[in-house]
Order: C-alpha cells, then sequence, then structure tokens
C-alpha cells in the first residue's frame, strides 16, 4: 500500500511539475512574447514620429538657412560652409550638400568654401586687437567684439571698426565716461566731431550682463552670430545663450547656447549711484553740445542696462532691404 501511494504521490508531483511549472514558464514566455509585439509596435510608431520629427526640423532650418543667406544677399554677401556648419551643424550642411533639384543648386552655388574676411576687414580686425587695452576699464570689462561691417565682411577703407562691450552691472556709464576722457590723449575712439573715421573704434553698442537679450529678429541673429571676439572669446557663448530665441526661431544648434560662464555681482551701491550721475552728467553735456540725444531711448535703454549709439535707421534699412529681396 505504500508503495502503491508513493507512485501515485510520484506521479501527482509529475503531474504538478509539468502542468504547473511548465505551464507558468510558457505563460511567461508567451506574456513577453507579447509584451515584445506591443513594445515593437511603439518602437516602430516612435521611429515614424521622429523621422517625421526630423524632416520637419530639417525642412524649417532649411528655411532659416535660406532666411539668412537672402539678409546676407541684400548687403552684398553670402555664406560660406564653415559659417553653416558653425551655425546648424555638420550633418545639416551634409544634408544642403545632398540636395538634387536643379532650383536648389541654384541657390546653393552662391555659398562659399571656408569662411574668411576680406583683405580691408581683416586689417581692420587687427587694428581693434591692437588698440584693446584702450576699451579695458579696470576689472569691469566682461567681453568686447568687432560687430557690424568689419564681422559680417564687408568693410570699405573708410569704415569705422564697430565694437561691442559688454561690462559689469551697475557701471555703464562710467565705463563711457572713463573711456571718453582717456581718449582725449590718444584720439582712437570715434566722436561727433570727427569727419575721418577710417579705422576709429565706434563703441556703439555697451552693455550690462543684465541687457544682453536683444530682440528676435533676422538683422539680432546676424549681428549675433557674426561677432567676432577681441577679449574674453569664451564669453560670446554667453551672449548667445542669453537670447535663446536663436535656437527656438532660428534652430541655432544647441551646443552654441551652452556656457558655464556666470554673471559677476551688480557693482557696489557707491558704484552705482555714481553710475547714475554719470548717466545724467553725460546727457547734458549731450544738451549743450548740440548732439540731439534721443532722451527716450536713451533713458529706456539705461533701464535695460544697454547703450546704444548705432543709428537705428541703419536698422531699418537692412531689414527693409532685406524684405525687398
Amino acid at each position: 500500500v505504500y508503495f502503491a501511494e508513493s507512485h501515485v504521490v510520484s506521479y501527482v508531483g509529475r503531474f504538478y511539475y509539468f502542468f504547473y511549472i511548465k505551464f507558468t514558464r510558457i505563460l511567461n514566455i508567451l506574456t513577453m512574447l507579447g509584451v515584445f509585439k506591443f513594445q515593437f509596435k511603439n518602437f516602430v510608431a516612435t521611429v515614424r514620429f521622429w523621422k517625421w520629427y526630423y524632416n520637419d526640423y530639417m525642412a524649417t532650418r532649411y528655411d532659416k538657412f535660406k532666411e539668412l543667406l537672402k539678409f546676407r544677399k541684400a548687403m552684398g554677401l553670402t555664406l560660406s560652409r564653415d559659417k553653416i556648419k558653425y551655425i546648424w551643424g555638420r550633418k545639416f550642411l551634409r544634408e544642403l550638400e545632398e540636395l538634387d533639384t536643379q532650383e536648389e543648386k541654384e541657390f546653393l552655388s552662391v555659398i562659399g568654401d571656408r569662411e574668411g574676411l576680406d583683405e580691408i576687414s581683416s586689417k581692420k580686425l587687427e587694428i581693434a586687437k591692437e588698440e584693446l587695452s584702450k576699451l579695458k576699464v579696470f576689472n569691469w570689462v566682461r567681453f568686447i567684439g568687432v560687430s557690424g561691417s568689419v564681422a559680417a565682411g564687408f568693410a570699405k577703407e573708410s569704415d569705422d571698426i564697430d565694437i561691442f562691450v559688454v561690462v559689469r552691472n551697475g557701471t555703464m556709464w562710467i565705463y563711457r565716461a572713463v573711456i571718453v576722457f582717456r581718449d582725449i590723449f590718444h584720439n582712437k575712439i570715434r566722436a561727433k566731431r570727427h569727419k575721418d573715421v577710417s579705422n576709429k573704434l565706434c563703441v556703439n553698442l555697451i552693455c550690462e550682463e543684465r541687457g544682453l537679450e536683444f530682440p528676435q529678429d533676422i538683422f539680432n541673429m546676424h549681428e549675433l552670430l557674426f561677432l567676432i571676439p577681441i577679449y574674453n572669446k569664451s564669453y560670446k557663448r554667453y551672449v548667445l545663450s542669453m537670447n535663446p530665441w536663436l535656437e527656438r526661431d532660428f534652430y541655432v544648434k544647441k551646443e552654441l547656447l551652452m556656457s558655464r560662464t556666470l554673471p559677476k555681482k551688480r557693482a557696489f551701491f557707491i558704484i552705482r549711484f555714481f553710475n547714475f550721475l554719470a548717466f545724467i552728467a553725460q546727457l547734458t553735456f549731450m544738451f549743450i553740445s548740440g548732439h540731439n540725444p534721443e532722451i527716450r531711448r536713451l533713458v529706456e535703454n539705461y533701464k535695460r542696462g544697454r547703450i546704444e549709439f548705432f543709428e537705428y535707421e541703419f536698422r531699418m534699412e537692412k531689414l527693409e532691404g532685406y524684405l525687398n529681396e
């Protein structure tokens, strides 16, 4: 009886092992296959979405590329392959070179091979570098760059050299007063009285670190991306990072807007107070000397942390030329 019972128990055990353990394993395998099938469908859908997103993204970047090229053509300029790679990346440049329609080939034929300035612009850039010491004041200066016609690469012999300076918060009008006073002795910075402005440093844009966000348009996009640093080169990325619309609206590659730079603390109260007095004093001098200052523009920019002396009409002229192209 014991022997018979042991055999029954044995068969029951085998039955349990096969129909429970094995079945459970098979069920798990089938479940995994079902999950895999579900995940595979999701994977295919994801791939299709990203393919659509990438194609749409590339098409939009292509539109922005044409927009920038059109803007430069309005100034008699073109774009280089190096600059395209700098702005939108190597992959986008490769996509451009693979375009095969005749219209697009003719459109892309105006692209130059390498980025570079013409002889006159290169000469003026070297002059700006040589005069760099005349633009530094204490430890307030965070960045100095060359902008305008020299940076864009179409300067004429008679042109001045546009300079963009970033200073510590609360110091911009004292900074301007110091460099103007020092210029009495070396006469290198352009002033209203100058008739011959060739190779003069035109400090037409001074920004405090709080005033680095600019309006979102093709003019400012061009100025920022073609800006040539001559002091604290790495700071340019911080300037770009303060304008996130470059990536959002013009699809500039993300890496260009990545910066580890941190702004300095604003100046002490006493310096900020003297900065305000320097603003009032220089505004008064502009009135007395007959410069006809744009009061509203100067006051608004004082609040923003910026001093702009470039002609507003010049900016509008370039934008209108682009729109009418």
